[in-house]
């Protein structure tokens, strides 16, 4: 038997082995470049998804806050943090001023009448502080110095405030008379307050009670619900007297200087 292969059908035969070699490996290249280029755009996916994610993060802040309801009269009150921000210091200073303008405008106590008085002469503007005098000269009927005398308490508890334009915010709260050991009188009232900040020269004394010169501009109070008990009288805005210079309600206190100088911008 002759098993002597042919020159030319060996060569023939390594040519077509060398071929499929060379297809093998152009396929593995071709796979390899292929999964390369999915595990690319796999990489690129999820980068993109960790910097979405990141993107997000500050909208998924959460702030802690606490509810607060009062015993006695079932108000609720949602306490926050105050955050950094411009805005919201300016709303806090605002809100702390006007609540302490109506405490003082509005709260009574023979012991404290002529602090309130004085701090809120150095809280208007000169027609609020003709409004008040007025309104709280003994001459007055209605004056918390007759209606009120050496004995019974007005205290004010702050519901709440809310911001009607920048300068106009409106402050809801409850006034309660006590007279004794009798049960206490309690009324809920709405007050509208205008207000600017002025950069008049004060004295020192009256800047320790008002160190950004708050200014009341204009001042309303009205009832803010139907009172289960009997009102305090109201107020009335019709003149009774007009305070002559340098006489005030409290001997010996210098009455204050009305503010005319322009709001601080």
């Amino acid at each position: 038997m002759n098993n002597k292969v042919d020159q030319k059908d060996f060569e023939n035969y390594l040519k077509e082995a060398r071929s499929w070699e060379t297809d093998k490996v152009k396929e593995i290249m071709k796979s390899n470049k292929i999964a390369w280029r999915v595990a690319t755009a796999s990489g690129a996916v999820a980068f993109a998804s960790v910097l979405a994610v990141a993107a997000l993060t500050p909208l998924k802040h959460v702030e802690p806050f606490v509810i607060r309801v009062d015993n006695s009269t079932g108000i609720v009150d949602v306490v926050k943090s105050m955050q950094d921000g411009k805005t919201n210091y300016e709303e806090a200073v605002n809100k702390y001023f006007t609540q302490w303008y109506v405490r003082y405008r509005e709260g009574y106590s023979q012991e404290l009448a002529e602090d309130y008085y004085v701090n809120v002469g150095t809280m208007s503007v000169g027609l609020e502080q003709q409004k008040y005098y007025e309104w709280f000269n003994p001459k007055n009927p209605l004056s918390p110095l007759n209606v009120y005398g050496p004995y019974a308490k007005v205290k004010i508890g702050i519901k709440g405030a809310s911001f009607i334009k920048p300068n106009v915010v409106l402050i809801r709260y409850i006034k309660k008379i006590e007279r004794g050991l009798d049960k206490p009188q309690v009324t809920h009232w709405a007050a509208t307050i205008t207000f600017k900040y002025s950069g008049a020269p004060m004295s020192e004394k009256d800047r320790a009670i008002n160190p950004l010169g708050f200014q009341v501009v204009e001042y309303r109070n009205d009832p803010d619900a139907l009172p289960t008990d009997a009102t305090a009288p109201a107020k009335t805005d019709d003149a009774l007297t007009s305070a002559p210079a340098g006489v005030t309600v409290f001997p010996g206190q210098a009455a204050p200087a009305p503010v005319t100088s322009t709001a601080q911008q």
